[in-house]
């Protein structure tokens, strides 16, 4: 593009007459445009080319057939030289600094995100019938946001970023059963009114941790998101949830993709004190709820997914079943030893 540029700039030239009016300054944009974009070597070539086609057989006046000194056109190349050679420099010596920027913040990213799941892991060694849980839970979140995406009501509010982050944090919304005594959450039987209002108690006792942490970093849409999610995610639609009651579009969206997700892995999971769910009936009972429990929009773009849904499940079950074979033995962190 640079180089068709400055073909046409060097026929306006030649057509209002030569170098002695100000036309030949336009060059000056084409060489700028490619020492910043392809730096040091191909930003000093294009310059010597653009001041080749002002030089020697470009005239100074074409009516009066008067030629350019070559002197004159030297200069001027050497001096379309010399800016492409200063403005490669800086934006060279830029592009190195903005690609440390990105390494080092995708390594916070990294490290964010192993603290993240860590912290979720704390939650899950608690009951070993939900292993798999965070790992299922996550790309199930992905998934389904970005199925939200595309159907258009959302799109204007969910990105590529908003979908990373989400995915993210999706982990942590349970960290705060870390809390909540053993006799209640593993209790094979039904919960008494107490040990339930107990229970449910998980929600704020994870949000205030994250809040704590957010108090430090107040900018963190991270922690805004992981917040939203850890406290809101067992509100539901018709306002009969917890811990706030809240109802509709007052619950964060967040909290509602999560709800879903969430609820999805529970009933097709085995645990203390039920069996595990079909595909299925998880499927009719999240259809069912649509409008109670659930955003009906968010249903509608879950249960159109229901086929990668199920196969994401399925990995992931597989490869949990088979860390268990007898024989195989693992250490602290689930590693084989």
């Amino acid at each position: 593009m640079s180089y068709l540029f400055s073909g046409a700039i060097t026929v306006v030239v030649y057509m209002t007459g030569g170098t002695n009016k100000v036309y030949p300054n336009m060059m000056y944009i084409p060489i700028a445009v490619m020492a910043s974009v392809y730096g040091k070597w191909q930003g000093v070539i294009h310059a010597v080319i653009c001041g080749l086609l002002m030089g020697p057989f470009m005239p100074l006046d074409k009516d009066l057939h008067i030629n350019q000194e070559t002197v004159n056109w030297m200069v001027r190349l050497l001096i379309y030289a010399i800016i492409a050679l200063v403005i490669s420099y800086f934006s060279d010596f830029y592009r190195e600094e903005f690609a440390e920027k990105v390494k080092k913040e995708k390594e916070i990213a990294d490290a964010q995100m192993a603290v993240v799941y860590a912290m979720a892991k704390l939650a899950e060694f608690r009951d070993s019938d939900t292993g798999g849980h965070i790992e299922r839970v996550t790309e199930l979140c992905r998934l389904l946001t970005t199925n939200l995406r595309r159907r258009g009501k959302y799109r204007e509010y969910i990105d590529d970023d908003y979908i990373e982050k989400l995915t993210r944090v999706s982990p942590l919304h349970d960290i705060g059963k870390v809390g909540i005594a053993d006799k209640i959450l593993l209790k094979p039987g039904r919960l008494t009114a107490i040990e339930f209002e107990l229970m449910k108690t998980h929600t704020t006792i994870g949000a205030k941790t994250i809040l704590e942490v957010k108090e430090k970093f107040p900018d963190n849409r991270l922690l805004e998101l992981a917040i939203n999610i850890t406290n809101f995610h067992h509100e539901r639609w018709d306002g009969a949830g917890y811990p706030l009651g809240l109802a509709g579009t007052e619950i964060p969206l967040s909290a509602r993709i999560m709800a879903i997700v969430d609820v999805y892995d529970a009933l097709r999971s085995k645990r203390v004190y039920k069996e595990a769910f079909s595909h299925e009936n998880s499927l009719k009972i999240i259809q069912e709820e649509s409008g109670k429990a659930f955003d009906p929009e968010i249903v509608m773009a879950f249960l159109e997914i229901a086929e990668e849904v199920e196969k994401i499940f399925t990995q992931y079950e597989k490869k949990r079943v088979v860390s268990r074979i007898p024989g195989r033995k693992e250490g602290f962190f689930g590693e084989r030893v």
